[in-house]
């Protein structure tokens, strides 16, 4: 007599709001931490044993490739060529104002196997390698080793392994991906080269759960520049290309605020992050459900004012949903926003 097995348990994601009082979107219960537990939310994961920057840069490689190769990044190369990088360089757009920097939050650990955090990492390299004034190469002939220095990029270099702990957000998952970094098996010959980004602007990331060998990856083999919160905002202006899919909500309002710009443009020139459609649905929700609370006026009308930050943004930029992907879940309810020429705004005004 066989025995009837009981159907796995399903997980659903979950918010979680550590000591600190950020709050983390999970999967499961393994990044469920216990009131008395002593690990924060944000706290960087370990290192895998015997990882390296060698091996980092194979799961680099592996995921470009994979990334190049999809019919979702065609797509999305057709969307930049045809309809968002002819509005970014319009005559009525541009008027001396480009694209000067990119400002990443968010994008999570590489070094422990999360597929979101490469894929998120090789579409940003490859919008970058489009756009107007970053130009890359994704050759696998490049010059740079994975242990060696991109000179046309600012370096950072932490003055301690716990350097890299700041306070933005992300989604992060547990459960093991079919292709995932742990699942390569690094080899002694030399390691394919990472794309490069030899752009003529500065890249800055912020998140709270990097570690050393993360850190050290970004910095060194990529020329990021890693920063602590809450330093990636003061680089925030009308000219960023704000990359920040999934950011908890209230900094991403806080990251539109802090780069709009002149009247008709409430936020950066580019902007790939969650749907402003949903942060306004979610926060409406909110807003009626506290009428009845004895909620403190402040709360509200930080609400309110991340209500109309997010719905003007929407409004006054071109946008469109991200196509989805079927290696990962990542590009669900996000969308690219760039902005639109003078004469188009004032047509739906």
């Amino acid at each position: 007599m066989t025995r009837k097995r009981k159907p796995p348990r399903q997980t659903h994601r979950l918010q979680v709001t550590g000591p600190d009082g950020w709050t983390r979107i999970t999967k499961g219960f393994k990044n469920c931490y216990l009131k008395d537990s002593p690990r924060l939310v944000n706290q960087p994961p370990e290192i895998p044993p015997n990882q390296t920057l060698a091996d980092l840069a194979k799961f680099h490689a592996r995921y470009r490739d994979q990334w190049l190769s999809s019919p979702c990044y065609q797509t999305i190369r057709k969307l930049l060529l045809d309809d968002v990088i002819p509005a970014l360089t319009s005559t009525e757009n541009s008027n001396g104002r480009i694209i000067d920097r990119c400002v990443m939050m968010g994008l999570g650990s590489l070094s422990n196997g999360q597929r979101s955090s490469w894929w998120e990492l090789v579409f940003l390299e490859s919008v970058l390698s489009l756009l107007p004034l970053a130009s890359s190469s994704f050759s696998s002939s490049s010059s740079l080793s994975p242990e060696g220095k991109n000179p046309d990029s600012v370096q950072y270099h932490p003055s301690s392994p716990n350097a890299s702990n700041s306070n933005d957000q992300k989604s992060t998952e547990d459960e093991e991906p079919t292709t995932t970094a742990t699942s390569f098996s690094p080899s002694s010959s030399t390691p394919p080269k990472p794309p490069l980004r030899r752009t003529k602007i500065p890249i800055y990331i912020q998140d709270p759960i990097f570690n050393p060998l993360d850190i050290a990856y970004l910095t060194s083999s990529l020329g990021y520049t890693v920063l602590h919160h809450p330093a990636a905002f003061s680089h925030l202006t009308p000219t960023t290309f704000l990359f920040a899919p999934h950011l908890e909500m209230k900094l991403y309002a806080w990251a539109l605020t802090a780069a709009a710009g002149q009247p008709g443009q409430p936020g950066p020139i580019l902007c790939v992050g969650t749907d402003v459609t949903e942060c306004i649905d979610r926060l409406t929700t909110m807003l009626e459900a506290d009428r009845g609370d004895a909620m403190e006026v402040e709360v509200r009308e930080k609400r309110g004012r991340d209500e109309r930050v997010f719905r003007g943004y929407g409004d006054a930029m071109a946008s469109e949903r991200l196509p989805a992907f079927e290696r990962d879940d990542w590009m669900y309810f996000t969308r690219v926003y760039w902005t639109r020429p003078p004469a188009e705004r004032d047509l739906e005004v």
